[in-house]
């Protein structure tokens, strides 16, 4: 395993039944400390089946992925009280279940968290309150958080300034993708649970605002990839590669897709995680060419959103367990799936005269048992059908589990 110096730039915390922390990291020297002292051998004694000791056997690190968390108008209404206080953490009830059983959560924070000094704004320039990042932190347990994607620079550089801010106060939560400086551009965030190092390096496609090479992790900057892989392979066990990329609504994954994962695959990613499509794409193992494999989640889809098809409200809690091979290694086994429904009521009358605010009651569910919230809307499917759908996208590599 390789051994860095770290800065520790926020301090432990007490999660999932082990110590996390989020670190910076340069290389250091790679000569293994010396034993400070020596034991005195015990005689030798025939030991009994009782006195056997049970060898410790290290726990599986639980990784879990969430796509696009997209706070359109309707959302920004529905978590506003009347007293004003603001909270999106209620949206997640839903699937705390699921959330509570991970170690270690990465999410796909699609917009600006700027504040009100930024004006509050929801499609098609976002920009949400800072609230917003407080509670994919504190509610939804987001660890690992993307901030590349085609929305990042709706508030200019300003805005990703201030929402880097906010994130600053959230440890030991780590961002990459946007940046303030070319010193922080250039500098791979890991967090590491139960003694794994996870890297996190993030990248968008492209940006619907103007944007400068430093503010934005742009996927067709070659030579930033390669320098930004080549640092995360050093400083970690595990290279997770954030991607927001692909084509808007389609199930099906593009060239462009396919290269960019091939890429950074071959550069050492462990695991890209894709969003952008808003929409399920399926997910493969890709051979590296160190010799491993590289586990790729195409699009996981959104999350939490207010859009309207039954497919853009159709996401999957993206799993993975990481765990030490007998040569001390960190190897990625047992994708998993749990695929979830975004719900909210909007009577055919309120959606025949597009009175989106009219949207209500909002919740995530795990999609299996979604009946009764499908049986309120338009689309005429049962929720079986739907996770059949959706699980045949994914494809063959993921277990789609109900709970």
């Amino acid at each position: 395993m390789k051994l860095t110096i770290a800065i520790v730039a926020a301090a432990l915390v007490l999660a999932g039944g082990g110590a996390a922390a989020a670190l910076w990291v340069l290389p250091r020297s790679t000569e293994a400390a010396a034993p400070t002292a020596t034991q005195t051998p015990r005689p030798t004694a025939t030991p009994t089946p009782s006195a056997t000791p049970t060898p410790e056997v290290d726990q599986p690190v639980r990784v879990i992925a969430m796509g696009d968390m997209l706070p359109h108008d309707s959302v920004n209404a529905n978590a506003t009280a009347a007293d004003g206080t603001i909270d999106y953490a209620q949206f997640f009830t839903g699937i705390s279940t699921q959330l509570d059983a991970a170690d270690v959560t990465f999410c796909n924070q699609e917009v600006p968290s700027a504040g009100v000094d930024f004006g509050i704004s929801g499609y098609p320039t976002f920009n949400a309150p800072t609230e917003f990042a407080r509670d994919l932190r504190e509610g939804a347990g987001c660890d690992l958080v993307n901030t590349a994607t085609n929305h990042t620079a709706d508030k200019g550089t300003a805005g990703i300034a201030a929402t880097r801010e906010v994130w600053d106060g959230l440890a030991p939560a780590i961002v990459s993708g946007a940046n303030r400086s070319a010193a922080e551009q250039r500098t791979v965030p890991v967090f590491e649970q139960d003694g794994i190092t996870i890297a996190l390096v993030s990248f968008a496609e492209y940006s619907n605002a103007p944007i400068d090479e430093v503010s934005l992790n742009m996927m067709g900057d070659t030579a930033l990839v390669t320098e930004l892989m080549a640092q995360a392979r050093d400083a970690a066990d595990v290279v997770i590669v954030s991607a927001h990329w692909g084509t808007e609504d389609s199930h099906e994954v593009n060239d462009q897709q396919r290269a960019f994962a091939q890429q950074v695959a071959d550069l050492g990613a462990d695991v890209v995680v894709g969003t952008g499509p808003h929409v399920l794409q399926p997910t493969a193992w890709l051979d590296r060419a160190d010799g491993g494999r590289a586990l790729v989640w195409y699009s996981i889809g959104n999350m939490l959103s207010t859009q309207l098809t039954l497919d853009q409200r159709t996401g999957v809690i993206a799993g993975f367990e990481l765990a030490r091979d007998e040569a001390g290694a960190v190897q990625v086994t047992k994708p998993t799936g749990i695929l979830t429904y975004m719900h909210y009521d909007w009577t055919a009358e309120q959606e025949a005269a597009n009175d989106l605010m009219a949207r209500t009651n909002l919740s995530l569910t795990p999609l299996a048992g979604a009946d009764e919230l499908l049986q309120r809307t338009r689309f005429g499917v049962s929720a079986a059908d739907q996770v059949a759908a959706a699980s045949a996208i994914l494809g063959p590599d993921v277990t789609v589990l109900a709970e």
